[in-house]
Parts: structure tokens; sequence; C-alpha cells
């Protein structure tokens, strides 16, 4: 089944700071907002556990690789 999908209108302001974060946590805008939206219903904990495995493993990889890149 595929996921519901909405969209909103948001201040341009916070569109940067929702890019800039995106963009420094290494993951996309949809993400960021499901784990806020998860976050301020209280039901952060129903996110799948294999998702944010797998989002955490991309963080990591992501991190990684820009150690590799500052130090070379």
């Amino acid at each position: 089944m595929a996921s519901p999908q909405f969209s909103v209108r948001i201040p341009p302001e916070l569109d940067e700071r929702l890019n800039a974060y995106a963009k420094q946590a290494g993951t996309t805008k949809t993400k960021v907002m499901i784990d806020a939206l998860a976050h301020y219903l209280g039901c952060a904990d129903d996110v799948p556990l294999i998702r944010r495995v797998l989002e955490l493993e991309e963080r990591v990889a992501a991190l990684e690789t820009q150690g590799r890149q500052v130090i070379s």
C-alpha cells in the first residue's frame, strides 16, 4: 500500500532551514518532516524500527564519506 501524500505551504525561511537541516543530516526533507510530525504527535516510537536503522546507516555512511574527504 502506498503512503498517503499531502502538501503544505511553508514560509521561505522555514523551507531554507529545512533544506539546510536535511543536507547537514544527509537525509531528505520528507524524512525530516515525517520524523518531526511523529515527534510532535507523540508517536515517534511508531516509526518502523527497520526504517530508523536504515536511516542511521545512511547517515553513518555519509559521515564516513565526509570524514574521508576531510582527511584527503
